[in-house]
């Protein structure tokens, strides 16, 4: 990493945070809400101003940040306070800070994709000498993989991500053969070192086909892309959650950041690229009815449409507070992990 990667990456996560904090600020102005505060970073102010109703901040640190709305975690007789807007006016400020997010992301993606003629499709044009499942009970080349293990196939990628889940190597694959739909079960493919390949090299033997893409076929990757990184950040979650995958591994804000400076040092492209995937992450992330976050506010309204009274504010309020205390806590321990990976390389 260099310090001009590092600037750049630190850039970039800050934009992630604003566009995030606009959204809930945009859509709680057009609701009527009042916003108080609007601050990017954390810590003291370095530069603050007021405009309007709402002071606005930049914070020391460079990581968070906050839309800060009247009466969003106080009681307040205030009729433009946030509890005092209606149920669809509170969700729609609730999830526009994830739609940011997911709109930024997707635009960088469309963005990237657009200028590409080409792309590596999920059709096989053949198979690596070796490979243990070749044939008719297995695969083909020509065959177009549509579903692997239940997993619909939309890109290669897709093929990759499948596979890294299983335990035995063994596949139940779904595929596109003489205009068929035909499905093999037990279709063993492994990891393994094919004739050729340097020493260590480890791949499927799968070959895949590239095309020619027209306009709207660009489009349609910039779709599939950015569908399969919610898709990431769902397996993700549910590794994590069934233990495949340790609390160790997850990355804090010095981790993204390390990551974005290291793919700004590859290039401009996978750096953007990787700011997409972290952007379209953190839409998904905020949603989880996890209390503190966005996805957790979003529940106790889902739960006062459903009883039809509000939930006790002060309850909400305890329940958010712990939710954020334990949050905290598990980001000092993901920094703490991420700066020791960093200090061991």
């Amino acid at each position: 990493m260099t310090v001009a990667t590092v600037i750049l990456a630190i850039l970039a996560f800050g934009f992630l945070i604003i566009a995030h904090e606009l959204g809930h600020f945009f859509a709680a102005r057009a609701s009527g809400v009042r916003v108080n505060e609007f601050w990017v970073g954390m810590g003291p102010a370095i530069v603050h101003r007021r405009i309007g109703e709402t002071e606005f901040k930049l914070c020391l640190l460079p990581f968070g940040g906050a839309c800060v709305m009247e009466g969003e975690d106080e009681e307040t007789d205030d009729p433009r306070c946030f509890t005092k807007a209606s149920a669809g006016r509170r969700i729609l400020i609730l999830v526009a800070g994830a739609l940011m997010n997911f709109a930024a992301g997707f635009l960088i993606v469309l963005i990237l994709s657009i200028p590409a003629k080409q792309a590596v499709v999920p059709v096989l044009t053949s198979l690596e000498p070796g490979f243990l499942s070749e044939g008719e009970q297995g695969l083909m080349a020509g065959d177009r993989i549509l579903r692997i293990d239940g997993y619909r196939v939309y890109q290669t990628s897709d093929v990759t991500l499948t596979l890294s889940l299983s335990q035995d190597d063994v596949y139940d694959v779904e595929v596109l053969r003489n205009g068929q739909k035909i499905e093999r079960t037990g279709v063993r493919i492994p990891l393994q070192h094919f004739a050729g390949d340097e020493d260590g090299v480890m791949r499927y033997g799968l070959n895949f086909t590239i095309k020619d893409l027209t306009i709207p076929e660009r489009l349609q990757q910039a779709v599939y892309t950015s569908y399969n990184y919610v898709r990431v950040v769902w397996v993700s979650l549910r590794e994590l959650v069934s233990g495949h995958v340790s609390v160790k591994e997850m990355s804090g804000p010095v981790g993204v950041t390390g990551v974005l400076a290291e793919s700004a040092r590859s290039s401009l492209a996978a750096f953007f690229m990787m700011v997409a995937f972290i952007s379209i992450n953190l839409s998904v992330m905020n949603l989880l009815p996890i209390p503190a976050l966005d996805g957790g506010r979003l529940l106790f309204v889902l739960i006062e449409l459903i009883i039809r009274r509000p939930v006790n504010r002060q309850y909400e309020a305890y329940v958010h507070a712990a939710g954020m205390a334990l949050l905290m806590m598990l980001m000092v321990y993901i920094t703490w992990q991420d700066i020791l990976r960093l200090v061991t390389g």
